[in-house]
């Protein structure tokens, strides 16, 4: 059951178009769970084994509905919440911490305000081999070197113009700093364009985010395409970040195969090459740690099996060779301590999960 990203998109509510099939409130989700082994978590032997939320999709539940305002103009909104299916926790701090907007949208296109997601993170993750246009799975290859990519693709106090002329669609988004006294200060901007015509995709991205204090601007880009033949689809991308505090660069370049082998079973598998240099330090240390230049390769495989429309279970492998001030990168963020006495760790993972969606 290959899904563009694009129609997921659409049917999980990040678009607005979602929202324009009838007037009224729906209420959808979706619960995923896995059981992952990781060997050699943190740098220094140590295995894991855990029950993970989310596995090959986060689970979710939101509200989203519309209401017809006539001249084919639309009231729209959207609450969804992030859960942990393995301890039933709310995520992201928040009870609607993954989405909570309204807006207008018609003929013109949409505008919403609120908590919304960026242009980088819909064009970003469309191209990625591995999702399937389920969005991202908890040992991606893409969280190489830390979350870095998609840096807060959840923009708090925002306002984003989407619109689709053809094959052509646009996104346009900002979000307020909100510091007293200054207007910069904290202000996130970026947009995109994705074309989508048969069997082609191409998408272009770009955000940029100035840090509160007005110290540091994070500057992050995506660029990706995929073509389909047949019962299969290859994909190509590339993702970059510069963070203008210590001159810290970060980029990562992928391409991948899926394969659709029968109606319920399809298959995909993916090479990543992950790149840093310059001032990278630590980033959850309370006091940052240089860790410098380094690089590491990945290849994962994902199969998928449909048990139903809204059923499916998967399994994942994943192995990580790690390289220079990688290493800290890579043990910090899975295992909460910067390694920074080795130079190099392999990392392999592999979990088995179950999807549904209603």
């Amino acid at each position: 059951m290959k899904k563009s990203a694009s129609l997921w998109l659409i049917a999980t509510g990040l678009l607005p178009g979602a929202a324009h099939a009838e007037s009224g409130v729906n209420l959808y989700g979706i619960v995923s769970t896995a059981v992952r082994y990781t060997s050699n978590i943190d740098g220094h032997h140590h295995d894991q084994a855990a029950l993970v939320s989310g596995g090959m999709v986060g689970s979710r539940f939101g509200l989203k509905g519309a209401e017809d305002l006539g001249g084919g103009n639309q009231a729209i909104f959207q609450l969804e919440a992030g859960i942990g299916s393995d301890d039933g926790r709310a995520s992201y701090n928040a009870l609607f911490g993954r989405q909570a907007w309204a807006g207008l949208s018609g003929d013109w296109g949409s505008l919403t305000f609120g908590r919304q997601y960026n242009a980088l993170n819909n064009i970003g993750w469309a191209f990625n081999p591995l999702d399937q246009g389920w969005g991202n799975f908890w040992s991606d290859p893409l969280y190489i070197g830390g979350d870095v990519f998609f840096q807060d693709y959840r923009i708090d106090n925002s306002v984003v113009y989407r619109h689709t002329i053809g094959p052509v669609s646009v996104q346009l988004d900002y979000g307020a700093g909100e510091q007293p006294g200054n207007q910069s200060r904290g202000t996130t901007f970026g947009g995109g364009v994705q074309y989508q015509q048969g069997a082609l995709a191409l998408g272009v991205a770009y955000d940029q985010r100035r840090s509160a204090d007005g110290a540091n601007t994070i500057r992050n880009y995506t660029v990706g395409g995929s073509y389909a033949f047949g019962n299969a689809t290859v994909y190509l991308g590339h993702m970059g970040r510069r963070e203008s505090a210590g001159d810290a660069e970060f980029a990562i370049s992928y391409v991948g195969l899926g394969y659709q082998i029968t109606p319920a079973l399809h298959l995909s598998g993916a090479y990543y090459r992950y790149q840093q240099r310059g001032g990278v330090t630590t980033q959850f240390q309370d006091k940052p740690v240089l860790l410098g230049s380094g690089n590491a390769d990945s290849i994962a495989l994902v199969g998928d099996y449909a048990l139903s429309r809204r059923t499916s279970l998967y399994v994942e492998a994943d192995v990580v060779y790690a390289r220079g001030g990688t290493v800290g990168r890579e043990t910090e963020y899975w295992a909460g301590t910067p390694v920074t006495d080795i130079d190099s760790t392999t990392r392999v993972g592999v979990m088995v999960g179950m999807r549904h969606q209603f």
